[in-house]
């Protein structure tokens, strides 16, 4: 039985103190040895997104110290609109048919997954893990929830012995941080210092990203 091998996709922009600690408790929910950041490019479903090479830049500063922590540019690589299923493609061809992979996202994002294109392939290339916030009770449609019934997991170790084909849900601590809130933030020139890691919040001041200026304490 393989060890899974497990990649978190998102926009990190930037990449904040809960994207880390829910990564981190992946690492033990799932018993990971690896796991990947995989900065998306500007998404087809979003209209903009800081620039590729700042994310990923602050993205090497937050993980560095992390021996489990990975990072994964090739969506950042690919001509734009990138699509995940071309992602999940590319990786099983270079893993092989036997290797155990997994794609991590939000639960925000798989509500919406009939949007993603040829969504219903996901599968044939990687296990999803959809991570979700206790006590939240989403409202799938029913084309997902028909997909879904035929996909579910709810034992971890499926995972391992299979390289591919199963939904798995995990329950992680709510964390209060958004992306979306510290850039507000950052643009009011509010403190943002407890929801960042150090040296992303010194790299955004540095850059003056998201309108940080020379003033303020983002």
């Amino acid at each position: 039985m393989a060890a899974l091998i497990a990649y978190f996709g998102g926009s990190f922009d930037p990449v904040h103190q809960g994207h880390l600690a829910t990564a981190t408790e992946l690492l033990t929910t799932l018993s990971l040895t690896k796991l990947f950041f995989l900065p998306a490019a500007l998404s087809p479903l979003k209209t903009q997104s800081l620039a590729s090479q700042h994310r990923i830049a602050m993205l090497k500063l937050a993980i560095q110290d992390v021996s489990s922590f990975f990072l994964d540019e090739r969506e950042c690589q690919r001509p734009h609109p990138s699509y995940t299923i071309e992602t999940l493609r590319s990786l099983r061809a270079e893993y092989g048919t036997a290797q155990p992979l997994a794609f991590i996202m939000g639960m925000d994002s798989f509500i919406h997954l009939p949007k993603w294109r040829n969504w219903q392939q996901l599968t044939d290339f990687a296990h999803l893990i959809i991570v979700s916030r206790p006590d939240y009770d989403p409202d799938l449609s029913t084309e997902l929830q028909e997909w879904l019934n035929n996909r579910r997991c709810n034992d971890r170790q499926l995972l391992e012995c299979h390289p591919h084909g199963f939904v798995y849900f995990v329950t992680t601590h709510p964390h209060a941080v958004s992306s979306t809130d510290i850039r507000a933030r950052i643009a009011l020139g509010q403190n943002t210092h407890t929801s960042l890691p150090p040296l992303v919040a010194a790299y955004i001041q540095q850059h003056h990203l998201y309108g940080a200026t020379a003033t303020n304490e983002s």
